[in-house]
Order: structure tokens, then C-alpha cells, then sequence
């Protein structure tokens, strides 16, 4: 059997292996996105990169084979340096937040869309263990603390931000029992974590959002007393769902804040637009997150859906779409779960979302 040389480890691996095979066997961490064990390899992202030393070359550990002598490097300053290019190619042409608005100004970084979203299912105590697991107490939904984040709503480019201090009020006097009496906060975000931004929308990008939102003018509460459940809904209905869907599982988010990208070093001036397509009852697809690993397209193929999802275009252009135009709903008839779990970015997710 070949015997190779990892990070000054030796170890012997069997004819046909990969280096990333290697590496996985001696407990060596190496980054992959377009990797899916299982499934043919792709070589796409190249962030798996390592480096031969005898050559000095950089070869993507996903798909090189071990030779028999090789002495590897897989965790230098090159290869860090290199794994950091790569990733920041691929955050220039990134459309979409990590965060929304909302939560990144809030000043206890709370998740406020996965909060709006339970509010909107009518699902108001599973709202309130969000806001309590972020540290809000009622004193604080009170006295508007949240202020900051309505008045940056992305709804308010349109027609009125959400109005998010009202709602949080209305959590917190539906559900009191689910507020800790001491005002204990727990489990804060690392708000070290890298951010991709949106920006500012277009009259265009803000039509594609509301294709995903209530229409509706804001919900004014009908009594002084604040919403009713079924006001209070409706007011929920209003948000965009302007952030992200996997902000903890995406892979690239990881790796970005790991290796320390950053998105504006590779960016252009005129940035692409953002795109999604809703028509899947649990499914969301978002164009600009996708980084075109082709995993999608590998496992349609394996499971065999009648459609699946395949290439289109060539260089730049080349895009993941379903054939003949169909919709995504016939594209992903039983690989819904799978394609959404592989997809490393964003860019495949379920509509409710990561749980907060």
C-alpha cells in the first residue's frame, strides 16, 4: 500500500484513495464543500487544497490520490492563504444576508425572523423561547428595546417596516411563563461570525421578495390593548425573510469566519441580483448562494427523479436549474430532504429554516 507523509504523520493508505481519505483517517480536519461521500467527485470549490511538498504544487485533497513518498502539507500558511482565496472567489458573486437587518442591529443580537416566523404559524410560545432564549425580558419588549431593528426593516424599503416591538410585546404578554423572573440570558450568537450583506435593494429585488411575503399594509393594533393573536399574525406575514435560512449549517459561513474571508476583496462594484424560487411547499432555492458544487445535481441523478436538477450555460453564466423549465416542486419529488442537508450554502434550504 502507498505510504505518505501528512503534517509530519505517516500513514499507509490503500491503492485508489484520496488524500482527503488519508487526512480523514489521521484525524486531519480538511474543509470540503463540493464533497459528499458516496458520490462521485466534482472539484469545484477548491478549498480542500493541500500542498505536495516535493512538487510544491497545490492539489484539491477531495480527488488527488495518494502516491506512494508523498510529503504533505495540509495545514501551512500557503495552504491556509490559498483556502482563504478561494472562499473569498466565491463570497464576490454571494447575493443574500447571513443576518437579516434586524438581528444584526438588535441589541442582543436576537434571531427576529426565526421569531416573526412563529409568530406567523401562530405558534406564539415557541416565539417567546426564542426571545427568552436570547435574553429579552418584558421589560425590555416594553420599552421598545428592539427599537433599532424595526426602524432598519427591509419591509420599510417598501412599504413600512414590520412592527417588531409590537410584536415582541405581544409575545411576551401571551406567553409570561416562558420568561425566566431573574432575566437570565443564555446562548448568545458569536457575533465574531462572518456577515455577507445584501445592501440596499432594487425596485425589482423588492417585487421578488414580496413574492415570498403578505402584501398587506401594516396591521394596526385594534385595541390599546395591543395585537390580537390573529392581528399579530398578520403583522408577521409582513416579513421578507430577507436572512438567511442555514445561518449555523452553512458551510461557507463556517469556513469564512474559520479562515478569516472577507467578502470585499474579489467583489464588484454592480453586484447580481437577488433571486429565489418558492414554488416547493417546503423548499426555497436562492440563486445568488449558490456556489455551483454540483451536489444537487449528483444526488437528483443517483435517486432518480424523473426531472432533477441539472447545468445550464457555460463559464460565468453557468447556473443550476430544473429542465425544460419545470418548476422545483417536480424537480424534487423524494430528494427534497437530502439535496437541501447536502447543499453547503444557503442556497438549497427549507422554508422554516435551521431551528433557532
Amino acid at each position: 500500500m502507498p505510504s505518505l507523509e501528512i503534517d509530519g504523520r505517516r500513514v499507509e493508505m490503500p491503492v485508489g484513495s484520496t488524500i482527503l481519505d488519508a487526512c480523514r483517517k489521521l484525524g486531519i480536519d480538511i474543509p470540503t464543500m463540493c464533497h459528499r461521500v458516496g458520490y462521485d467527485h466534482f472539484t469545484s470549490c477548491m478549498i480542500c487544497v493541500v500542498r505536495d511538498q516535493a512538487r510544491g504544487r497545490l492539489l484539491p485533497a477531495c480527488s488527488a490520490s495518494v502516491q506512494d513518498g508523498m510529503v504533505i502539507d495540509a495545514s501551512g500558511a500557503e495552504v491556509r492563504q490559498s483556502r482563504r482565496a478561494a472562499l473569498e472567489l466565491l463570497l464576490s458573486d454571494h447575493v443574500g444576508d447571513c443576518e437579516a437587518p434586524c438581528q444584526r442591529v438588535s441589541p442582543l443580537e436576537t434571531n427576529i425572523p426565526a421569531v416573526i416566523r412563529e409568530i406567523a404559524a401562530g405558534r406564539i410560545e415557541e416565539a417567546a423561547a426564542i426571545l427568552a432564549k436570547h435574553g429579552v425580558t418584558p421589560e425590555f419588549a416594553n420599552d421598545d428595546g428592539d427599537m433599532k431593528s424595526q426602524k432598519v426593516c427591509r419591509r420599510g424599503q417598501i412599504d413600512g417596516s414590520v412592527s417588531i416591538c409590537e410584536l415582541e410585546r405581544f409575545v411576551v404578554k401571551s406567553a409570561q411563563n416562558i420568561f425566566p423572573a431573574d432575566g437570565a440570558t443564555t446562548d448568545f450568537p458569536d457575533s465574531a461570525r462572518f456577515n455577507s450583506v445584501l445592501g440596499r435593494l432594487t425596485d425589482e429585488e423588492k417585487e421578488r421578495f414580496l413574492a415570498v411575503a403578505s402584501a398587506a399594509k401594516a396591521v394596526s393594533p385594534a385595541a390599546d390593548s395591543g395585537y390580537t393573536k390573529e392581528e399579530a399574525m398578520a403583522e408577521a406575514a409582513r416579513c421578507l425573510h430577507c436572512d438567511c435560512r442555514k445561518p449555523d449549517s452553512c458551510k461557507l459561513r463556517q469556513y469564512a469566519t474559520e479562515y478569516g474571508a472577507k467578502q470585499s476583496r474579489f467583489k464588484t462594484s454592480d453586484r447580481r441580483l437577488f433571486e429565489q424560487v418558492a414554488q416547493h411547499v417546503d423548499v426555497i432555492f436562492e440563486q445568488g448562494k449558490c456556489i455551483s458544487c454540483g451536489l444537487c445535481v449528483r444526488i437528483t441523478k443517483a435517486r432518480g427523479e424523473e426531472l432533477g436538477l441539472s447545468f445550464t450555460g457555460r463559464g460565468i453564466s453557468t447556473r443550476i436549474s430544473v429542465p425544460f423549465g419545470e418548476s422545483m416542486t417536480k424537480a424534487l419529488v423524494k430528494t427534497a430532504h437530502e439535496v437541501v442537508e447536502a447543499c453547503p450554502t444557503g442556497a438549497l434550504a427549507f422554508k422554516d429554516g435551521d431551528t433557532p
